[in-house]
């Protein structure tokens, strides 16, 4: 606590620092201390113990070794303080220029387990990836490497969340349909926003695409189309850390490349949903008949499926030829 004294009034007055628990020595030092009984002061606010790591990673400063050991002894109080709260310290962390120095200390504490015990379970499982490295190293290099995007770094955070979970005979199989269950779960339990909870979600579930030039242009489109555009970016900047972070090149898989024919379709201006349709399913009540319901959207699906494969037949009338015809056969299947 610091307080200014002053002199009589009508002088000259010099500001007096009051420094009562020697901060400025541990500013000098670049030391993290709790005021007075570290045990009571977490006890008060068990957030403290958080803020403690936050500062240590921003700040790049030590945690002093009573507080340290307070910290790992009352690191249970954890699981009492709000979601959010929590998410506000971690997003923090997360922004920093090497997140793994405050991810490690949430590790070697025992507050990560307090968090997650999904992200804990990550020790010591071993993977095939940096000699000597188990799973959580391998994340703790993948969030350093990542772009310094809120959505970005705390997918690369969760990106292999279900390994634990799925590991089985030195694979992990599916792990990210499951791991996307798992952060989601994880992230509202932080009252994480809805949108930011589905991005991350989206590209955990989608991180291990695999690219191989033989691809077709209409398998780029389809692609982008099950990718959505606006998420390419983030989706490219996690498989580029997780490739890092797995001690290879960033640009492994042939990501170049199809970056490279990525843009190109963009430029293009491909259809990729129904929104991008010449005709919606309003124009398909009216002219074809049609009831809303189960039977139009495949109709609609089945369009833009076909534009996929062949954009220059998106135009009103030859949409609208497609769709009598999808629609007849629908109807013939049916009565057969």
């Amino acid at each position: 606590m610091n307080a200014l004294a002053w002199g009589a009034p009508g002088q000259a007055t010099t500001p007096a620092l009051v420094d009562p628990f020697e901060g400025r020595a541990d500013i000098g030092a670049r030391r993290i201390r709790a005021v007075g009984e570290p045990d009571r002061r977490f006890e008060e606010d068990a957030l403290r113990m958080l803020r403690a790591i936050r500062f240590a990673t921003t700040l790049v400063f030590e945690i002093e070794s009573s507080t340290l050991v307070a910290i790992r002894r009352n690191a249970p109080l954890v699981a009492h303080l709000s979601g959010e709260r929590i998410a506000v310290e971690l997003g923090k962390i997360l922004a920093a220029p090497r997140p793994s120095v405050g991810l490690r200390l949430l590790a070697d504490t025992g507050i990560l387990e307090q968090l997650s015990p999904e992200l804990a379970a990550q020790r010591g499982v071993a993977q095939n990836k940096i000699a000597g490295e188990d799973l959580w190293d391998h994340t703790l290099r993948t969030v350093d490497a990542a772009a310094d995007r809120p959505v970005v770094r705390l997918a690369a955070l969760l990106h292999d969340l279900g390994k634990p979970a799925t590991a089985a005979d030195g694979h992990f199989y599916a792990h990210e349909t499951v791991g996307a269950e798992v952060a989601e779960r994880f992230l509202d339990r932080l009252h994480v926003p809805r949108s930011t909870v589905a991005a991350v979600t989206h590209l955990v579930r989608e991180h291990m695409f695999r690219y191989v030039p033989t691809w077709g242009d209409a398998a780029v489109r389809r692609f982008i189309g099950k990718i959505g555009s606006e998420a390419i970016d983030d989706l490219f900047a996690l498989r580029e850390a997780d490739n890092e972070g797995s001690g290879v090149p960033r640009d492994a898989d042939g990501l170049a490349a199809l970056r490279a024919r990525i843009d190109a379709e963009l430029e293009a201006g491909p259809v990729l949903d129904r929104s991008a349709l010449a005709i919606d399913g309003s124009d398909l009540m009216t002219e074809l008949g049609l009831p809303a319901g189960p039977t139009l959207g495949r109709i609609l699906e089945a369009l833009v499926e076909r534009v996929v494969e062949e954009p220059r037949l998106n135009d009103r009338p030859t949409l609208m030829l497609l769709a009598r015809d999808i629609a007849a056969r629908s109807a013939s299947d049916a009565s057969g």
